[in-house]
C-alpha cells in the first residue's frame, strides 16, 4: 500500500525476541493486581507474526470512566507516535 505512512519508524524490538520493557510493564501490572490495587484492565498488543492479542478484564464499576480511559489512551498513543 503506497499511500500508507508509518507514524513512527523508531521500532527497536526484534520479532520473536523478548522485549524487556514489555516484560517489566506486565510484571508491574501483575504486582498491582495481586495486591488488589489494579481492579480492571483492557489491553492490546501484537504477536511476532503481527496477529493482534487482546485482554479484557473490564469489570470497572463506572463504564464512563473506562470509556474515557480508552479514549485518553488512543489520544496518548497518537501523541507519542507523532513526536
Amino acid at each position: 500500500m503506497a499511500n500508507v505512512v508509518r507514524l513512527n519508524d523508531n521500532t527497536s524490538v526484534e520479532d520473536n525476541k523478548p522485549n524487556p520493557a514489555l516484560i517489566e510493564a506486565l510484571k508491574s501490572l501483575v504486582t498491582m493486581a495481586e495486591s488488589g490495587q489494579l481492579q480492571s484492565f483492557i489491553g492490546t498488543g501484537f504477536l511476532g507474526n503481527s496477529l493482534r492479542v487482546s485482554t479484557w478484564c473490564d469489570y470497572h464499576q463506572d463504564v464512563y470512566q473506562q470509556l474515557g480511559a480508552l479514549a485518553w489512551l488512543q489520544h496518548e498513543y497518537v501523541e507519542r507516535q507523532t513526536k
